[in-house]
């Protein structure tokens, strides 16, 4: 399948970079000291029939949940942390 698309291109140069590069928007952005407009273009992408993006937004959901519960257990490891350490402490009245 072609898929049509208007595009923006910019000529970008940042102060850490020697050389600059030309760059490829789907949206018109302001001019700035880094980046200045170059024009637009149309431009036609093959875009395969039977694309199904289903499996990389599995993937996707599959990899937020990993960081959902690793940040959940570091949170649970360190409530259980300030636990002990109050635990540890003698208490007299």
């Amino acid at each position: 399948m072609k898929l049509k698309a208007t595009v923006h291109v910019y000529y970008e140069q940042y102060s850490w970079e020697e050389k600059g590069k030309f760059s490829v928007y789907p949206f018109k952005i302001d001019d700035d000291e880094q980046r200045s407009y170059v024009g637009q273009q149309q431009v036609e992408i093959d875009v395969p029939e039977n694309y199904d993006p289903r499996a990389q937004k599995v993937a996707a959901l599959e990899k937020q949940k990993q960081k959902v519960m690793a940040d959940y257990q570091k949170t649970v490891n360190t409530i259980n942390e300030k636990i002990s350490k109050l635990q540890a402490l003698e208490y007299t009245a």
